[in-house]
């Protein structure tokens, strides 16, 4: 068995192994760039897969949208599986990054161990739920006759990725709790060039199909996986995987699980609000759920910035956190909303101004690009306001008060947005501009939510001193 004992540096006794310059002073900005550049590069090339997944979809039939709506049906099924992935990936990153900074080695050694005796233990339960209810679940999504075969084949093809997306989140929990973000953006980089390369070779030279891209998403999947495991020595550690049944075990588990199902519950949030979405677009055009699909691929692409500043983020608060320095995580809360926020407002002005040109690379389908432009039209503008809610929700995460980032994401997907959408959409009789208009409402509001929550107080700082005195509890009794 491997060792997962995390060595600390032998030239810095006091600070150990993974201390990163300008964590604890200096330039916030600095700090937040250099750590979510090699995240953004990473996730920009997943972004680049995506979109390339649908450019070739869309052209195995060029003059229909039913293969793209069909697909599109699915994603929310895969949002869930990489929303447990993350929820492994946040939960493990959060207590790594917190026992760094309390400078725990033997913490951070159990919690490796634990986390990947969780992903064991899911990726078990969820592929075999996944396979035997699969057809009911196709049927609840929407899937017509019309589209139902398109659905089905994605699905089926894609069950193999259960273990090794959950395997690759723990990973990813591993080397981004200890700041080794350039592991995770070559492995990014690896599994999307793979992806891109596989894709047409999978539809076309073997006609697979849509079943290609579920297969060509499985093998460089796989192939990442096996990069993180080569990647290990990189720690400078002996990693040693036994599944952790110990009596002292039992109080990780419930961390990691604690902090990691927030992060579930967040992202399962957001799939339902989409799986909502689609029901109400997809019955009154397919051509416009389509266009949802597209336009979802692109907008992810903008929002990627964002997603690596909010990793990164994670790792500051978290690390200083762990040393007490309240206000620094503050200000990294504020520095991250404010690069953030104008970077995506930028893209998103961009992606207004070429999207009539961009969607008909896409599809001939007229009816498709229009809904395409339109919706960005209408929508785009609200996309800067997410970095409030969502970074503020990654703060909460790295002080293990995950459920205020639940809460701010309920506000965000269904206090507001369903309603508003069900409102706007069929009482009013808006149709598919009711949709735009009410998945909207909940981003502004939970923006303003998120900003009047996150300030210094009284109990921030009780908070606070309540982790530091259980962190120096736990680093004693394992002395």
């Amino acid at each position: 068995m491997l060792s997962d004992k995390i060595q600390p540096d032998d030239n810095d006794s006091g600070t150990g192994h993974y201390n990163i310059p300008g964590m604890y002073e200096g330039s916030l900005y600095n700090l937040i760039i250099r750590l979510s550049l090699p995240m953004f590069i990473g996730m920009l090339t997943q972004v680049t897969y995506t979109v390339a997944d649908i450019f070739w979809l869309s052209h195995i039939d060029t003059e229909s949208g039913a293969i793209i709506a069909g697909v599109g049906l699915i994603f929310p099924i895969g949002m869930v599986l990489y929303a447990i992935a993350n929820g492994i990936q946040i939960g493990m990153g959060s207590l790594l990054s917190r026992a760094i900074g309390m400078q725990h080695v033997e913490r951070a050694q159990q919690i490796l161990s634990v986390g990947m005796t969780i992903v064991v233990c899911f990726a078990v339960i969820l592929g075999g739920l996944a396979y035997w209810f699969a057809e009911p679940l196709l049927r609840v999504l929407g899937a017509s006759d019309a589209i139902f075969c398109y659905a089905a084949d994605f699905y089926y093809y894609s069950l193999p990725t259960v273990f090794s997306i959950l395997l690759g989140g723990a990973m990813m929990g591993l080397f981004q709790g200890a700041g080794k973000t350039m592991v995770i953006m070559k492995a990014s980089l690896l599994g999307a060039v793979i992806n891109i390369i596989l894709d047409p070779i999978m539809i076309f030279v073997f006609d697979f199909g849509a079943k290609g891209v579920a297969l060509a998403s499985f093998v460089a999947q796989i192939i990442v996986v096996f990069y993180f495991i080569f990647s290990l020595p990189s720690l400078q550690a002996n990693f040693k995987y036994k599944f952790c049944l110990r009596h002292l075990s039992w109080t990780t588990y419930k961390q990691i699980l604690s902090v990691g199902l927030a992060q579930m519950l967040m992202q399962i949030i957001i799939s339902v609000g989409v799986i909502i979405y689609n029901s109400f677009i997809v019955r009154l055009d397919v051509d416009a759920m389509a266009a949802f699909t597209l336009t979802g691929r692109i907008d992810y692409f903008i929002m990627t910035p964002m997603l690596a500043i909010a990793s990164a983020l994670l790792t500051i608060v978290g690390q200083n956190w762990g040393r007490g320095n309240i206000e620094r995580t503050l200000k990294a809360y504020r520095v991250s909303m404010i690069l953030a926020f104008s970077i995506v407002l930028v893209l998103s002005v961009v992606h207004i101004i070429l999207a009539p040109y961009m969607y008909p690379l896409f599809t001939q389908s007229t009816n498709t690009c229009h809904y395409a432009i339109l919706q960005i039209q209408i929508m785009e503008f609200a996309l800067p306001f997410i970095a409030i809610s969502l970074l503020a929700s990654e703060y909460y995460q790295a002080i293990g008060k995950s459920w205020y980032s639940v809460f701010i994401t309920l506000t965000r997907h269904v206090f507001i947005s369903v309603p508003a959408v069900y409102i706007l959409a069929i009482s009013l009789n808006l149709g598919i501009m009711g949709v735009y208009l009410g998945a909207m409402s909940g981003t502004f509001i939970s923006a303003l939510l998120a900003w009047r929550l996150l300030r210094m107080s009284p109990r921030l700082m009780a908070w606070n001193k309540a982790s530091l005195d259980t962190q120096q509890h736990n680093k004693e009794a394992s002395a």
